[in-house]
């Protein structure tokens, strides 16, 4: 099985950082020949180009030991470059990642590249998979409340008012359906701290904004997800951190 392959080579190598390559349905193992491997990895070239004589490379994997179960933002620099899944071995498991693109500076496309999947990509950086739904335009205006009906059954409750918010709370907003009847939330935005929202706006690219005046008056309510910790935020806050120091 090709995560016992990898687990095994992790702790074969501890406490220096593991790395390397998932080809066609093997593990290959590889060099690190970073200058200092117990902080960080560098595979080597010729097992690399070795790897790409023997199949299509489909997954990058290395080791944290010692280290968080999230991708520092080095790594989301370089995973963003590679345009692969990232898979890292932290505390005895393997922890897989899609190649999202970084949370900032996306293109709007509505059910594509939205509101919705800033909040769900952000969630799976911190190690949460979000369930996906189908989002046709304006369904807020056809019968459908799409944010009430499934924060619920993603594993989200809705906060009292009472509650003091933490970074990654959702907030769920009504932009534009206040003239209906009963307004809906069509909107979500993610609490990054220090009265800052992660979120895309339709027809705009996805960025940091101020919380308050605007967003607060179309506040609709706010989530917490059940299984989130305060470490999870170091999920998004390296991408953050990659997104600022790549431009």
């Amino acid at each position: 099985m090709i995560e016992n392959d990898i687990l095994a080579h992790a702790s074969a190598c501890a406490p220096a950082e593991c790395c390397g390559l998932v080809v066609n349905d093997a593990y290959i193992p590889c060099k690190n020949i970073a200058a200092k491997p117990q902080a960080t990895f560098e595979i080597n070239p010729d097992d690399w180009s070795a790897a790409e004589d023997k199949g299509d490379i489909l997954v990058v994997v290395h080791s944290h030991p010692g280290g968080v179960p999230f991708l520092s933002e080095a790594d989301r620099i370089a995973q963003c470059r590679s345009g692969l899944p990232w898979w890292l071995v932290c505390d005895g498991a393997v922890h897989k990642f899609r190649c999202v693109p970084p949370l900032l500076g996306r293109k709007f496309e509505h059910g594509v590249m939205d509101c919705y999947t800033v909040m769900r990509d952000a969630y799976h950086l911190c190690g949460h998979d979000l369930p996906d739904f189908d989002r046709q335009d304006d369904w807020w205006a056809n019968g459908q409340d799409l944010y009430i009906e499934n924060m619920e059954a993603g594993g989200f409750i809705r906060l009292a008012a009472e509650d003091e918010i933490q970074v990654g709370d959702v907030f769920l907003m009504c932009l534009g359906t206040t003239g209906q009847h009963v307004p809906k939330a069509n909107h979500s935005a993610i609490y990054i701290g220090d009265q800052f929202i992660l979120h895309q706006r339709p027809n705009t690219l996805s960025k940091r904004d101020v919380y308050g005046g605007y967003w607060q008056r179309f506040t609709h309510s706010i989530w917490r997800y059940q299984k989130w910790r305060q470490s999870d935020f170091t999920g998004i806050s390296n991408d953050l951190a990659a997104s600022s120091s790549s431009m």
